[in-house]
């Protein structure tokens, strides 16, 4: 029987229904393995979610007390709620096993966004094969990493691609953007927020896949737009409730004082390149002189504590970087610019498949060093040792996979758009969804770049440009084909 072009999942054969659910099993249990072999990861960031619960476990001052007055970054000005009010729960559950229960409850939802993944797979008509190694990759790679540790990566990762999936599988369906579920994908994403409070600008990005739907839908209603307005409701009332809550404990309106590292990070990133960028007489930029000499992280720090010896508490020096760093975007663009697309390193393109790696760099933030040397130090001394040469071999075949799902991702889907503007295809919402997501991608590799970086932070996305890249490998075996054989 031939494959619909966008086919229901609850049509799709049981066998496709059943490797698939097979897939994301068998990536649970070697989730499992490796938590029992080398148990929770922790982070510098865990430090700071456990010291908020440790607070809320302790007393109900914070609900009252910021502590603005105590450190430059209090605890529990500096870190949203969400994830440390979880550990805590956790906490009163087992005080011992916490770690256990919070990485475990990492690992379900993780399994209900490789499912609605799964679903995605389905609707777009994938092989099997490719379907099932886009699950494998997706699972065993930077997920496998996040997954393990006591990070808020997992949790707002796995909402993402949730709400992502769900809404694109929608999408090719042709159904229409209704109240009930944009209120549902709302909440969902505020529960993200809740964990990450950057997940209240990178909402933003959701406008195109659910413009996408309003317009592929096969009944096109105003309702669709309207639905788009419903799904932001959610976030903006948390959002404006946590800052009324600041409001009347600090006498200031803000989410979380983050802001203060993260913008100034960019800027000592740019001013590393064109030091103009701090020559000014605000005292921020005179701090920033003063203590800038490598342009590392913990320079950062010294300068958000001397400011606080000067006065200055968290919201205000939040506030000082922010707005330094749009001045600096006004006054330096080029050097701006510059420092955002070094950002953008080409190790990301290794990121769609890299088990190996994933396992090294989960073994290394455990248990503090390497299970096996990194991929530089395994081609030095790969003809020394057979199992080092195994490695080797490994890696080196999961970065050409890497490498070729990524440039298919980048490249074919802005071909086929142009193949579609200029009427040369018929598959609208198929290529209309990929370009969507692949929007998506890319919005949310510039809006970090924009400030910083790291690798973790293109979680959310990632499984989208594994998927997509298959697709369109798939798709030019296909049409290699089909001109083969009509030659």
């Amino acid at each position: 029987m031939k494959r619909s072009a966008f086919p229901d999942f609850r049509a799709s054969t049981f066998d496709d229904r059943k490797l698939y659910l097979s897939v994301i099993l068998m990536i649970v249990l070697f989730k499992i393995a490796v938590l029992l072999i080398w148990g929770p990861g922790i982070a510098p960031d865990t430090g700071g979610y456990t010291r908020f619960a440790e607070l809320i476990l302790e007393s109900s001052d914070w609900l009252t007390d910021a502590g603005l007055e105590d450190s430059a970054m209090p605890t529990t000005v500096f870190r949203i709620a969400g994830y440390p009010m979880f550990i805590a729960l956790t906490q009163l559950i087992s005080s011992e096993n916490w770690q256990w229960i919070v990485v475990l409850s990492q690992f379900l939802l993780s399994a209900v966004s490789l499912y609605s993944l799964s679903r995605l797979i389905s609707a777009l008509g994938m092989k099997p094969f490719l379907g099932a190694f886009s699950l494998l990759a997706t699972g065993l790679s930077l997920s496998l990493l996040l997954d393990n540790m006591i990070l808020t990566d997992s949790f707002a990762t796995s909402l993402f691609v949730i709400v992502l999936s769900e809404n694109a599988v929608a999408t090719l369906r042709g159904r229409p953007f209704g109240f009930v579920q944009a209120l549902l994908f709302g909440m969902l994403i505020t529960l993200a927020f809740l964990v990450r409070e950057g997940v209240a600008i990178l909402s933003i990005l959701f406008v195109m896949p659910f413009l996408v739907r309003a317009f592929v839908a096969e009944k096109k209603t105003w309702r669709s737009c309207a639905a788009i307005a419903v799904f932001f409701v959610p976030l903006v009332l948390s959002s404006q409730i946590y800052m009324s809550w600041n409001e009347g404990r600090t006498g200031y309106r803000f989410v979380t004082s983050g802001g203060q590292t993260v913008y100034l990070q960019g800027l000592f990133d740019a001013a590393e390149k064109d030091q103009r960028i701090f020559s000014g007489n605000e005292p921020i930029e005179i701090a920033a002189r003063d203590y800038a000499k490598d342009y590392a992280f913990s320079e950062v720090l010294s300068v958000q504590a001397s400011l606080f010896n000067n006065g200055y508490v968290a919201p205000e020096l939040a506030n000082m970087s922010k707005q330094k760093y749009f001045e600096s975007w006004l006054e330096y663009p080029g050097s701006m610019l510059r420092m955002t697309i070094g950002h953008i390193r080409e190790n990301y393109a290794m990121l769609p498949f890299r088990p190996f790696d994933a396992v090294r760099q989960t073994g290394f933030w455990i248990e503090g060093v390497k299970p096996w040397p990194d991929y530089r130090e395994l081609r030095k001394d790969m003809f020394n040792d057979v199992d080092l040469l195994v490695l080797f071999v490994g890696e080196m075949v999961e970065r050409a996979i890497a490498v070729i799902i990524t440039i298919a991702f980048v490249v074919v889907p802005i071909i086929w758009f142009v193949r579609l503007c200029r009427g040369r295809t018929e598959r609208y919402r198929e290529i209309l969804v990929c370009l969507a997501l692949w929007a998506f991608y890319f919005g949310v590799l510039i809006a970090h770049a924009m400030v910083h970086l790291e690798t973790r932070y293109l979680a959310a996305v990632l499984p989208f440009s594994t998927l997509i890249g298959c697709l369109c490998l798939q798709r030019m075996v296909r049409d290699w084909r089909f001109s083969k054989a009509k030659s």
